[in-house]
């Protein structure tokens, strides 16, 4: 088994895990305390979980596929902005939902509210920008195999 192709296998479970999280998450924020508000916020948490255990297991293989690959491509400063950015996104989905737990942490220890409505406005910006940057992180990978060849062992000839 070529270790370069782990990553690429397990990539799309954070990709899935972490954006469709968010959008729960994002809904939630906007549908208030409707009756199902509740089941929204759960399952919010439990795929935006799973994407940060995914996100880092996948940064882990990433690293080693980077070793293999990296001599082979053209132009290596795409594959350094694919790892920084991939990076970047997982500590901020981190964070985020840290605070995100947080913030329900303080509401039930009846913290006060600027402190809840500060908690909610920072993750919500996190949630926000690690969203776009994973989506970046998305276009840096498809250019390192669609591009450049990354992994990719040409059979045909």
């Amino acid at each position: 088994m070529r270790i370069e192709l782990i990553h690429p296998m397990l990539v799309h479970f954070p990709l899935a895990l972490l954006l469709i999280g968010a959008a729960l998450r994002f809904i939630f924020f906007f549908a208030g305390r409707k009756r199902f508000a509740r089941y929204i916020l759960v399952s919010s948490w439990i795929l935006l979980f799973l994407g940060v255990c995914f996100a880092w297991i996948t940064a882990i293989a990433g690293e080693f596929a980077e070793d293999i690959v990296s001599g082979k491509l053209c132009n290596p400063e795409v594959l350094e902005n694919h790892m920084h950015l991939a990076y970047t996104a997982a500590s901020l989905f981190s964070i985020a939902l840290i605070l995100d737990w947080g913030k329900q942490l303080a509401k039930k220890l009846h913290y006060p509210s600027n402190l809840i409505k500060l908690l909610t406005i920072v993750y919500f910006l996190l949630y926000l920008s690690a969203v776009i940057i994973l989506i970046f992180v998305g276009k840096f990978g498809g250019n390192l195999v669609y591009d450049q060849g990354a992994a990719v062992e040409n059979r045909c000839k």
